[in-house]
């Protein structure tokens, strides 16, 4: 066969009309997982499982010996289902060879997944660029079946996901809305799919709104980290302490180098937005020519950049790179750089000198 699309994995699927090879790669963890496991479900037999289907985690396991049990034929049932996560043939060119011989003559009774989660695909040389290895993997997979690359959603795709999940509980979610949850608790599909159980659970009835889903939504990293923003760019210190003490204390995984990146992220597009419409870029333009994947990023970086100028921007950027430094040099503890950083966006914000 060929690449196919996610639409055209879904046919298969549901008609049963499966290739005998998968190679599933991309960025979205959730729909690797999602996919698999339909595949999974439809192909094997409860019953039959420990003679029909074979897992394995790719970095533990020699090839030849999986390659063995992808020859097996299935008992009562149709197919042999073999399914191989995060294979290393980056490591060994005599591996590529021993899978391109097997899939040219895979048994029409064996299905054989290879997927790729904590390890990236395609692989890349130390240059950073691609590997001819991937190529050579995903052309076998290509001849002898199907390649799926699953990557994130776009804001559309992911606005008629949220529309489409909460008309089949029967409540009505507005595009704009369904924006606004996005911005509220991020771009994962996992996610996603349990606020839209939550909030309809909660309904009991009554209409979707801005004033339920703030009261529902779980709120992303990037959304607290944008509510710390505005309490800086605002001057309310008591609301950007509350802020910063809610995420140091309540999310004790979030390690202070990421929240630092994430803030850091926030100014980053302020600036580029702030620079874009200086030179006269439209709005409508901004999102393409950085390449954003979703709008709300641009809509905040507007809102939250109004009362600033380049300078103060160019200042910010100054400040944070030193608290950057300061994590990574200093004795102190992060939550002091962190508190000493709010000062000095504050006054730069109000344009007062801080030195």
């Amino acid at each position: 066969m060929a690449k196919i699309t996610e639409a055209e994995l879904k046919a298969q699927i549901k008609t049963a009309d499966f290739s005998n090879a998968y190679l599933i790669f991309g960025q979205e963890g959730y729909l690797k997982n999602h996919y698999i496991n339909l595949l999974r479900k439809k192909i094997v037999e409860p019953t039959f499982a420990d003679f029909n289907y074979h897992s394995y985690n790719g970095k533990d396991t020699a090839l030849d010996e999986i390659l063995k049990d992808a020859e097996l034929l299935p008992m009562m049932s149709n197919y042999n289902f073999v399914l191989v996560c995060d294979y290393p043939f980056d490591k060994s060119e005599s591996d590529i060879k021993l899978l391109q011989e097997f899939l040219k003559d895979i048994p029409e009774t064996t299905i054989l997944v290879f997927w790729y989660d904590a390890i990236e695909f395609p692989f890349k040389n130390k240059d950073g660029k691609l590997s001819a290895k991937s190529t050579k993997i995903e052309n076998a997979f290509a001849k002898a079946g199907s390649v799926i690359e699953l990557n994130f959603k776009t804001e559309a795709e992911l606005v008629k996901m949220l529309v489409s999940g909460f008309k089949k509980r029967g409540y009505e979610l507005t595009s704009n809305l369904a924006k606004y949850l996005i911005s509220i608790s991020g771009t994962d599909i996992q996610i996603l799919q349990n606020e839209t159980e939550k909030i309809c659970f909660y309904l009991k009835g009554n209409e979707v709104s801005k004033d339920i889903i703030d009261k529902l939504a779980t709120k992303s990293l990037q959304a607290r980290v944008n509510d710390l923003s505005k309490a800086i760019l605002a001057g309310d210190s008591n609301r950007a302490y509350s802020v910063l003490n809610a995420l140091f204390f309540n999310d004790k995984d979030v390690k202070p180098d990421y929240l630092l990146g994430t803030i850091t992220k926030s100014y980053v597009d302020m600036y580029r937005v702030k620079c874009a419409k200086a030179a006269g870029m439209p709005a409508a333009d901004i999102k393409n020519y950085f390449f954003y994947q979703y709008d709300s990023y641009i809509n905040n970086a507007v809102r939250d950049s109004a009362n600033l100028s380049v300078k103060q921007l160019r200042k910010s950027l100054d400040v944070l790179m030193d608290a950057d430094n300061a994590l990574k040099s200093t004795s102190a503890g992060s939550r002091l750089v962190f508190e000493e950083l709010m000062v000095k966006l504050m006054l730069i914000a109000k344009e007062v000198n801080y030195d």
